[in-house]
């Protein structure tokens, strides 16, 4: 089929796959309203958000747009007019932002993916050639220079994970079960 991709399992590794992009005809109408028998979402209180705008203003270079929920001390960002989640089970109700913790703000690996090396202050680029490419991804610590924060690790200038450097240490946040071994 035109336009479509077939990765076949006798040329790359894995079972093979079948990739495709399909797109419904037509569109939603103008006069259509999401409703929720309790309205719209709300965004959290700013009280319970304020480690997180303090890791914005400190790190992001970008503003991601929509309302912040929290589930515990998980942070998530839901598009505006999400209806409510109320009586809902929800396993995750937009974009992992990351975990609240006492006096701090701890990023997902989600936010990490979702961001590119030009919407954050820091980043830190590895070659895919490089040791310290697979070290990160194997999850062990770096050498680095640069401010004292959060990093955005990139591969080839792709979005990998998070890193944290202190004294000249990179950190690794790079998420335990998706780390390489050996």
């Amino acid at each position: 089929i035109e336009k479509t991709c077939r990765l076949w399992p006798h040329h790359v590794k894995g079972e093979g796959h079948y990739a495709a992009v399909l797109q419904k005809a037509g569109g939603v109408s103008d006069a259509w309203v999401p409703c929720s028998r309790y309205g719209e979402e709300k965004s959290a209180p700013d009280r319970e958000c304020g480690e997180y705008r303090r890791f914005v203003e400190a790190y992001l270079d970008t503003e991601l747009s929509g309302i912040l929920l929290t589930f515990g001390e998980q942070l998530y960002l839901a598009p505006k007019g999400t209806p409510a989640l109320r009586g809902l089970r929800v396993l995750r109700p937009g974009l992992h932002l990351g975990t609240l913790k006492k006096n701090r703000f701890e990023p997902s690996h989600a936010l990490a993916l979702a961001l590119g090396p030009g919407e954050v202050r820091y980043s830190h680029n590895l070659s895919s050639e490089s040791p310290d490419s697979r070290a990160y991804l194997s999850g062990q610590t770096l050498l680095a220079e640069g401010e004292k924060g959060w990093y955005l690790m990139t591969v080839d200038g792709c979005s990998t994970g998070w890193g944290k450097l202190a004294g000249g240490i990179m950190k690794n946040h790079y998420p335990k079960g998706l780390r390489k071994s050996g």
